[in-house]
């Protein structure tokens, strides 16, 4: 996790998004839980929110940020919270778990100050998520790009980004990104990509074997999936654009869904906007092949790459 040093940068084109903990912070689902826990075992005691930042010699206003989860305190505070609160072994246990998991995020990632909102809200979630389904219609996801496929991409679009951006920083975005498919909890990560993303040459021949070669090694892995949508296939839902549907396991968080078009993006949460896609993914998966079969069409591209 970053301190506060980490606030300062060289390259005013950049900013740090910050997540830090012992009373720092940004608000974020795993203290969420944690506080919305904590909060109904005060309110289960009978007791207020002022008599308990009384009692733990705090600002009522403290107490507020740790229940909304913006806030993560440190743990010696909420053991005193859990003694107050006449917290039972399993319930302690409970706790500690949930405080665990807020404390244990993944480091935050350098965005450029130009990023779009919707797309910083798509950073900030999958740091959370289980899991994320793409459609992708003519490149490959960033979570899954070579650095020299996506430093071709961006040297292919620098017209769209200010002219101070420097090029080596936000070819470290999707490379950082990346992080969150590895480690003890690994996103689960399905991706649909239509044919053309691994026809179209980005970068070149040795850029583009490349970054197959690396395809067919992430989906090996058991927590990626990946399938091509074949030209066969004719139309097919989302064709006028990218999407990623953010999924979480619990009933009460609203999954979210990030529409990706030229020089910016949209988020949408509402319920019902979120269920259509995802019945749209689920559509568009029985159109795409099988995992097996889309890793053939990739060994049969390199091959042509290499053979042209």
């Amino acid at each position: 996790m970053l301190d506060r040093d980490s606030w300062a940068s060289t390259d005013t084109a950049f900013t740090w998004t910050w997540d830090g903990c012992g009373g720092r912070g940004r608000h974020t689902r795993a203290k969420m839980r944690l506080g919305k826990f904590m909060a109904d075992l005060r309110e289960r005691n009978g007791m207020s929110r002022a008599r308990a930042a009384q009692e733990l010699k705090t600002a009522e206003s403290s107490m507020s940020r740790y229940e909304s989860g913006n806030v993560l305190p440190v743990w010696s505070t909420v053991r005193t919270l859990l003694d107050l609160y006449e917290a039972a072994a399993k319930e302690r246990k409970i706790a500690s778990d949930l405080w665990d998991n807020a404390n244990d995020e993944p480091p935050s990632i350098r965005l450029p100050i130009s990023t779009p909102k919707a797309f910083r809200r798509l950073v900030n979630a999958e740091r959370e998520a289980p899991l994320q389904r793409h459609i992708e219609l003519s490149i490959v996801p960033g979570l899954l790009q070579t650095e020299s496929y996506a430093r071709a991409l961006m040297d292919a679009g620098r017209s769209l980004e200010p002219p101070e951006l420097k090029i080596d920083n936000v070819v470290s975005t999707p490379i950082a990104r990346q992080q969150r498919l590895v480690g003890a909890d690994p996103l689960n990560l399905h991706v649909l990509m239509d044919e053309a993303a691994i026809v179209r040459e980005v970068g070149g021949a040795d850029v583009m074997r490349e970054q197959l070669a690396y395809l067919l090694v992430a989906s090996g892995r058991k927590t990626i999936t990946l399938q091509i949508i074949p030209f066969g296939a004719g139309a097919y839902g989302s064709m006028s654009g990218s999407c990623v549907i953010v999924d979480y396991p619990q009933e009460d968080e609203t999954p979210g869904v990030y529409l990706e078009y030229p020089a910016g993006g949209a988020w949408v949460d509402n319920a019902e906007d979120v269920a259509r896609f995802t019945t749209m993914f689920d559509e568009v998966a029985k159109q795409a092949l099988t995992p097996v079969k889309s890793n053939d069409l990739i060994h049969k591209r390199i091959k042509a790459l290499e053979n042209p």
